[in-house]
């Protein structure tokens, strides 16, 4: 199994966890991979299930804020603007793993996937968080599907 400690044994998050592991920056995790039928955001919605929706959308409405200010600014420029909005993602997903809030299924993704974010340079960032929106996106939508709580 891959290196990612704490995380269960669930093959097939374990195996998408490895595989943006691989990754340079997030940027290269391919739309297709992420969206399509039985592509990571399938398959990781339909292992967390059960997860609460409040917390996917709480996450997510960070996520979504972030981008908006990238996208009024629409210059390199912007992830100066949202990098520490960005920096602190990361202890809100800690803290709401730590009150056993989100799964730790959903944590070890998140948190592999923002370690590529911040990646390359000015531009490649935003292209990087660009691509997590995506991936967000994809797993909120595909959790709506199978009926998530």
């Amino acid at each position: 199994m891959g290196q990612y400690r704490g995380r269960s044994d669930n093959n097939e998050i374990g195996k998408i966890l490895d595989e943006i592991g691989k990754l340079n920056m997030l940027k290269d995790l391919s739309i297709k991979l992420i969206a399509d039928e039985n592509g990571y955001a399938d398959q990781i919605a339909h292992t967390l299930r059960n997860m609460k929706t409040a917390q996917l959308r709480r996450f997510f409405g960070a996520i979504k804020s972030i981008e908006r200010t990238i996208e009024e600014d629409n210059s390199e420029k912007a992830w100066g603007e949202v990098e520490a909005e960005f920096y602190l993602l990361k202890p809100k997903i800690a803290y709401a793993k730590g009150r056993k809030l989100i799964p730790e299924e959903f944590y070890q993704v998140l948190k592999v996937s923002l370690n590529k974010v911040n990646v390359g340079t000015n531009k490649d960032k935003i292209e990087n968080f660009k691509r997590f929106v995506k991936f967000l996106e994809s797993i909120v939508a595909y959790h709506k599907f199978y009926g998530g709580d």
